[in-house]
């Protein structure tokens, strides 16, 4: 069975082998074993703590194959940007320049550094095992994330983003930040996402220009991959824009990859999933699949089922087969939440 629930201490050394499988361009997933060993004890500290708000916690979801106790997926939501360090993003503009004594009129973007999404919540950290990308466990381990925000809305503000991984090479060169970044930073791409994520970004309002700059003075290859998500990053991006997240100009100050943002209520998961009460076994497989979670927030379990409503009108109560009961340490009357995969 495949299952998504929170990461606990135990998992730290197959942590260690995912992040390392999603190297480079994963910020929030270094491979640096003392700063994952970091995240998983503010994570354990975010599903202890009895708050009634967005704060400083993040929650770090895993996904486990049951039948071998392997993890093969990560999944996070940082609960609200700006609280610890800041989040900065560039904001793509056009200026339009008009000279009456030649009759010329110009029309140039810039961009222009922001904390635009300061106070949003973030969804990242998201990455599956290339052998597990099937069966629908990338949308399984992608949408666990709203579902946890719709279970405990009180922990999170109005709004949502995702920071995409922005286009690079085989090589791990970026033409955006070979075009831009290099020449304010002297490190190469890789180089400074691993020192952002070890180290914050302090560094970034040191030493980025303050000032627009001036997109037609960047190189061709550089201004082709604005807005633009790695190759391997379009499939998630589909995925996002299905949850409802928009593209609204602002962009990764690293790789120059679309940032995009939605408001949590507005996230098709959180709006089309439903509560109901465990009845019983459900003995006639149906053919929709379902994803289903249950628990506290310490307790938090997903996974993917057949679902029956023991009332065609009425959803209040349901039966699930015997496998996702015990999966999801399910008792008789217990609360469910859940939306069609």
């Amino acid at each position: 069975m495949i299952i998504v629930r929170p990461v606990k201490q135990k998992d730290l050394d197959a942590l260690m082998d995912l992040a390392r499988a999603a190297y480079p361009g994963m910020t929030t997933l270094p491979p640096d074993e003392s700063k994952l060993a970091k995240k998983i004890e503010h994570s354990l500290q975010s599903v202890a703590c009895k708050t009634e708000e967005a704060g400083n916690q993040t929650y770090l979801l895993v996904m486990e194959d049951t039948s071998t106790n392997t993890l093969v997926g990560t999944a996070g939501i940082i609960a609200k940007l700006g609280e610890d360090d800041q989040f900065y993003s560039y904001k793509l503009n056009k200026i339009t320049q008009h000279n009456r004594q030649t009759n010329k009129k110009i029309s140039v973007e810039t961009l222009h550094l922001t904390n635009h999404f300061e106070g949003f919540s973030e969804v990242a950290t998201l990455y599956l095992a290339d052998k597990y990308r099937k069966n629908g466990n990338g949308k399984l381990l992608a949408r666990s994330r709203y579902l946890f925000m719709a279970e405990f809305r009180e922990r999170f503000p109005k709004q949502v983003m995702a920071d995409l991984r922005g286009y690079f090479d085989e090589n791990g060169r970026s033409p955006f930040w070979e075009a831009l970044g290099r020449h304010f930073f002297d490190m190469d791409y890789t180089e400074a996402d691993l020192h952002g994520a070890l180290n914050g970004n302090q560094f970034i309002a040191d030493l980025m220009p303050k000032h627009p700059i001036y997109v037609n003075l960047l190189t061709e290859e550089a201004r082709a991959v604005i807005g633009r998500p790695n190759d391997q990053g379009k499939a998630a991006l589909a995925m996002l824009e299905k949850e409802g997240f928009r593209w609204n100009g602002q962009i990764d100050i690293f790789d120059g990859a679309p940032s995009v943002d939605t408001y949590i209520d507005d996230l098709a998961s959180v709006q089309n999933s439903q509560t109901a009460k465990l009845s019983g076994e459900l003995n006639n497989a149906t053919e929709q699949s379902y994803i289903i979670c249950t628990g506290d927030v310490q307790n938090f379990r997903v996974c993917i089922s057949p679902l029956s409503a023991n009332d065609a009108n009425n959803a209040s109560e349901v039966s699930l087969p015997q496998e996702t009961i015990d999966a999801l340490a399910l008792n008789p009357g217990q609360k469910i939440r859940y939306v069609a995969l």
